[in-house]
C-alpha cells in the first residue's frame, strides 16, 4: 500500500518506481478542486478520488459536505522534483489555496 502524505508533510521521500498518495481537504460541491502540476518525466498521476469526511459519532453525513481529495502518483526517475496543487474553480481566474511538495526519489 502506498504511503500517504498531507500538506503538513511537504517533503516526500520515495524510490524510483514507487507509488505514494497525497491527501488534501476539499469540497468539490463548491466548484473548487485541486489541480496538480508536476514534471511528467518525474511523476505519473495514477489515480484520483474523493471521499466525504467522516461524521462525528451520532451525526449524519451532510450532503454537499467537504472531505478528502486523494491523488496517487508513481515516481518515474531518481532525483528531486516539485509537485504543486492549486485549489481553484475552472471557470474563475485566480487560486484560492495552494499546496507545495518536494519529491526526493532515490534510484
Amino acid at each position: 500500500m502506498p504511503k500517504t502524505y498531507t500538506r503538513e508533510q511537504a517533503r516526500i521521500g520515495v524510490r524510483a518506481g514507487e507509488q505514494f498518495t497525497v491527501e488534501l481537504e476539499s469540497n468539490p460541491t463548491t466548484g473548487y478542486q485541486w489541480q496538480p502540476d508536476f514534471d511528467p518525466a518525474a511523476l505519473r498521476l495514477v489515480g484520483r478520488d474523493f471521499s466525504l469526511a467522516r461524521a462525528a459519532a451520532g451525526a449524519a453525513m451532510a450532503v454537499g459536505g467537504g472531505g478528502i481529495e486523494r491523488f496517487r502518483f508513481e515516481s518515474l526517475a531518481a532525483g528531486t522534483s516539485r509537485l504543486s496543487f492549486a485549489y481553484q474553480r475552472a471557470w474563475e481566474p485566480g487560486v484560492r489555496d495552494q499546496a507545495q511538495f518536494e519529491i526526493n526519489a532515490a534510484g
